[in-house]
């Protein structure tokens, strides 16, 4: 199968987060199972652009791979404006449209990958002109606590732009069953697919290693790790999970927080004061973002993981956690009840109170904790990994190609 992605960026654009690792990771899948993947992304990469070259195809981890450049001219005009420098933008990238036009008939599927921006709107356009099925991704965009988010841009968007491109869309992906209740509530019909985000499998990390690269964070062995991997957005949660670290810290002198992820909205300092104001300094850790071994020895060393977020589409860091063997404990927001129903974590309510009384009562139990790490391995193995993904996807894309033809020979 000829498959085009696009995309808000694409690897290494890790600061735009959790889909650029699954939007790489599921292409990458499908060209292993014997597919050609094309990616049209822009070269965006948050708050700065990838050096990247704009005017050829790349070969990334066996994907074709072009970037194109992104215009922002309202954040050019507006820099002080928060609410426009804090947003990834609208992507404008005229010279993907142009690429699109020329291309789009070459492909059995034409897919995209979020809402709200320009890339999607130009490869709607583009499968709609020309005939090719359209499948669609929101990656948790639609979810009502994310819509209320710049609520008014959000409902003008989706009535001018958005909801026509989704009735026509051939089929819609969710990575949840909250994802397809989000799209009937915006009164599309259309066919909605259940298809999850997944993980690789971790190698083997010796303990030495873990160690090192540990203790570069200023973390003892002796010490309990609470892990945070992600965005430091208002919407993930962190706020609410340093409030009560505070209120175990006292029953759980060796414990330390690690918040770790980009300061996309410029609040790490407000959290820094609030621990200084605690006494909590020395045990709560920004590393800032973190990558590659220094991620997996992170997830490794935890002995819980946290995610207390008030909107996920489907957390990639929910899954590494539990691929590491690492138990979680997020909010029912993260919308992965399979979590709980298989021993791997906990559930808790998202406010402080009752996520301090979680952490605690899963502190205070070690070989609980060893238990639900290995039960989140085998969650993982069994249903999460990229193989078992992208084999749904292509399940799905082969429907939706039938559909489509069904559809056109009717019309005609």
């Amino acid at each position: 199968m000829r498959i085009l992605f696009s995309a808000p960026g694409y690897k290494p654009a890790w600061k735009i987060g959790g889909p650029v690792v699954s939007i790489s990771s599921l292409a990458e899948a499908l060209v292993r199972k014997g597919n050609e993947v094309t990616v049209f992304a822009t070269n965006s990469n948050l708050d700065e652009d990838l050096d990247v070259p704009t005017d050829r195809v790349l070969d990334v981890g066996g994907v074709a791979v072009s970037y194109f450049q992104h215009q922002e001219p309202l954040k050019r005009l507006f820099p002080k404006v928060a609410y426009l420098s804090k947003s990834l933008g609208v992507l404008y990238a005229p010279d993907m449209a142009r690429e699109l036009e020329r291309q789009a008939r070459r492909f059995d599927v034409l897919h995209t990958h979020m809402p709200f921006i320009y890339p999607t709107f130009a490869t709607a356009r583009a499968a709609f002109r020309h005939g090719r099925p359209l499948f669609y991704h929101q990656r948790g965009a639609f979810d009502p606590e994310h819509l209320r988010f710049r609520a008014l841009k959000k409902s003008v968007y989706i009535t001018c732009i958005e909801r026509p491109i989704l009735r026509r869309a051939t089929t819609l992906i969710g990575l949840t069953k909250a994802e397809c209740a989000s799209y009937a509530a915006l009164g599309i019909e259309a066919r909605c697919r259940v298809i999850p985000n997944g993980v690789d499998l971790p190698g083997p990390m010796t303990a030495d290693r873990i160690r090192s690269l540990v203790a570069a964070q200023g973390i003892k062995d002796t010490q309990m790790v609470i892990l945070f991997l992600g965005r430091l957005h208002p919407v993930k949660g962190a706020d609410r999970l340093l409030l009560a670290f505070e209120r175990i810290a006292q029953r759980y002198p060796d414990a330390v927080l690690v918040l770790a992820g980009p300061d996309e909205f410029g609040i790490e300092q407000a959290f820094r004061v609030r621990a200084s104001d605690a006494g909590l300094s020395a045990r709560v850790r920004f590393p800032g973002m973190v990558q590659g071994e220094m991620k997996s020895a992170l997830l490794h060393r935890a002995d819980l993981f946290c995610l207390p977020s008030d909107a996920e589409g489907f957390s990639m860091a929910i899954l590494e956690a539990l691929a590491h063997k690492t138990p979680v404990v997020i909010s029912p927001r993260c919308h992965f009840p399979e979590v709980e129903e298989f021993g791997a974590g906990r559930i808790s309510c998202r406010e402080p109170e009752p996520l301090a009384d979680a952490l605690a009562s899963l502190l205070a139990q070690p070989e609980k904790l060893t238990e639900m790490g290995v039960k989140g391995r085998t969650l993982v193995s069994q249903h999460y990994t990229w193989d078992v993904v992208a084999t749904s996807m292509i399940d799905a894309y082969e429907e939706g190609i039938e559909r489509h033809r069904h559809r056109l020979a009717r019309a005609q």
